[in-house]
């Protein structure tokens, strides 16, 4: 089989694409609101081609991710370049520029560089192993004044200028990554919005259309039902090709109505990775009533893909299946089209033709086409709540409280996406080595925008470890999620972006560390580095600093093995050393570590 590739094209300078962010005509409802605000689509944009190169040295490679492809959290910002399996490939500048961010993290981008361009854009290089050349020696010098290697900084303007084509990294795995590639995104200088690589005129070879798995059906509201029922409802697909149908005849439907759909996207071949669909249109008896697409993306407004995609079901399943209508609080700035926020009314007794339609970048469609009969008649059903049960109705943009004598929550407007009826209650009883019962706030599988204020009332706590007091998340196996919080006068508080079961514990048990080459008395003349696993059991690592006869070195750490090393380098010469090691967790349990070794 060939190897996929994707080609960076270079045109000249000159060419430029303009990509309009509206289909003219295209939609009945080409506004949205908000709030009482009006969302208007966003301008058209000029995007040069052929101004950015490739990133990486090779003139062909894969990717493994393309822009706006559905990720845990947030839509997918760049592109994902592979690097053969393999990290050291050279990282090159994609155009003139300077470097205007170096920001250095165990997480998310690992270690990450920005290079602002004189066209007003920024180009973005992520999960790096290490920076390369002066800007290295630069990072190298910030960190030893700051005695930190995680570093978030901003260099002067024109302090690091960079050549299109020069190297400024090497290629890695670092951060949130899985596997060795390059994360490249090209992003507004003003803004700070991510575009789509493609519209710059980087290709893939891509003649294949999407693939349509699961086609999904809403009912809106209690006066709506699918096949007579108050719930959603799932259908698979058959065909291939880009023609697809659901094989069930025409499925019963009364009230507002939603849609939704399962797609992925692939290049030519399966190495070029499980890819997202750039467009989705949906039409109902030929009207189009609802369409986006992916060019550019906020990173403000990217947790709004929860909202965005059926996020219950991705829970329960794992199936990313994209709502073609809009919760009351969905900002997204996607949505080119979206008619009676993409509900439809089916109270005749007619069938009506039911139509998407999606496309990769490049054009590639296919279609999944079925029928809905609508029925004029409402079908019963039964009540959810038992008669006399008490109902604490949220609504999305207000601000909510609940209390008791054991809880408080306290939801800002517009963390939530959509109106809730709010669940909650209270155990018996209270688990070995916890200070409060556990409180089942709500439903896991409702998501949130931003966090909220969850306050629990302890059991008696003595003095000694109120400052030690935590909130934690159990999941079903009474497994604990650390959410922080504070002690006081009886109660433990804290934000969290999440629902579920909590209870108060406390923590009390420092980080441990494991020496994984450094004993006391070790020789270490041809070792690498100094190497240690570090972890702690509730609350995280908070902070660690090594030092080499008392003074500071620039130890990094990688989650995803535990591992925390210092790379030997000038501050430590040949000879007799002694190495020291203190790591505190997040209530300031504190292990110290010593070892005498000689390099």
């Amino acid at each position: 089989m060939k190897k996929a590739i994707i080609s960076f094209l270079i045109l000249s300078i000159g060419i430029a694409v303009l990509i309009p962010s509206m289909l003219d005509g295209a939609c009945q409802d080409s506004s949205l609101k908000m709030q009482g605000q009006e969302i208007k689509p966003p301008v058209k944009k000029i995007f040069p081609q052929g101004y950015f190169i490739s990133p990486i040295q090779d003139s062909v490679f894969g990717i493994a991710g393309n822009f706006g492809e559905i990720r845990p959290n947030h839509f997918h910002a760049g592109l994902d370049v592979k690097t053969h399996g393999r990290e050291g490939a050279y990282v090159l500048a994609a155009a003139d520029g300077y470097v205007s961010r170096i920001k250095i993290s165990p997480y998310g981008y690992g270690k990450c560089l920005y290079i602002t361009h004189p066209n007003g854009f920024v180009s973005v290089y992520g999960h790096l192993q290490r920076l390369h050349g002066k800007v290295a020696e630069y990072l190298k010098q910030e960190q030893y004044k700051a005695e930190t290697y995680d570093l978030d900084i901003y260099p002067e303007k024109n302090l690091l200028k960079v050549k299109q084509h020069d190297t400024v990294a090497i290629s890695g795995n670092t951060g949130g990554s899985q596997s060795p590639h390059v994360h490249f995104e090209i992003r507004d200088e003003i803004t700070e919005h991510a575009y789509n690589p493609f519209l710059f005129g980087f290709k893939i070879a891509d003649t294949v259309p999407p693939r349509i798995t699961t086609i999904a059906i809403y009912p809106a509201n209690d006066s709506s039902r699918v096949n007579g029922k108050d719930a959603m409802r799932k259908f698979g697909v058959a065909g291939g090709k880009g023609k697809y149908r659901v094989s069930a005849e025409a499925i019963p439907v009364h009230g507002d109505i939603g849609f939704g759909i399962e797609t992925t996207d692939y290049g030519n071949v399966a190495a070029a990775g499980r890819l997202g669909a750039y467009s989705i249109e949906l039409d109902i008896d030929g009207k189009r009533i609802y369409y986006h697409e992916l060019n550019e993306i906020g990173f403000d407004e990217s947790r709004y893909i929860n909202s965005h995609i059926d996020y219950a079901e991705e829970a329960r399943s794992h199936k990313a299946i994209q709502k073609c209508f809009r919760d009351e609080n969905n900002m997204l700035s996607i949505y080119q089209c979206v008619v009676n926020d993409g509900l439809f009314r089916f109270d005749d007794n007619a069938v009506h033709a039911v139509k998407f339609i999606v496309k990769d970048f490049f054009g590639n469609a296919s279609t999944a086409e079925f029928k809905v009969k609508s029925t004029s008649t409402l079908a019963p059903f039964s009540l959810r709540r038992r008669e006399g049960d008490e109902v604490h109705h949220f609504k999305c943009c207000d601000l909510n409280k609940f209390e008791t004598d054991n809880i408080k929550v306290e939801i800002a407007p517009c963390t939530l996406y959509h109106d809730i009826d709010f669940d909650y209650s209270m155990s018996k009883d209270t688990l070995p080595g916890k200070f409060s019962p556990i409180h089942t706030v709500h439903k896991t599988d409702v998501p949130l925008n931003a966090n909220y204020s969850l306050s629990i009332k302890t059991k008696p706590v003595p003095d000694k470890l109120q400052s030690k007091a935590t909130i934690v998340l159990l999941d079903g196996k009474n497994e604990m999620k650390d959410q922080k919080g504070d002690y006081k006068d009886g109660w433990v508080t804290t934000d969290t972006r999440y629902f579920g079961r909590f209870a108060v514990a406390v923590d009390t048990v420092a980080p441990s560390i494991k020496p994984r080459n450094i004993l006391n008395g070790s020789n270490l003349s041809h070792a690498k580095m100094i190497a240690v696993t570090i972890a702690d059991n509730l609350t995280g690592i908070k902070t660690y600093r090594g030092t080499v006869d008392g003074k500071w070195i620039a130890m990094q750490f990688e989650y995803k093995n535990a591992m925390l090393f210092y790379e030997f380098d000038e501050h430590v010469t040949k000879g007799k050393h002694t190495f020291v090691l203190e790591v505190t967790d997040g209530k300031n349990n504190v292990r110290t570590y010593k070892a005498d070794f000689v390099r």
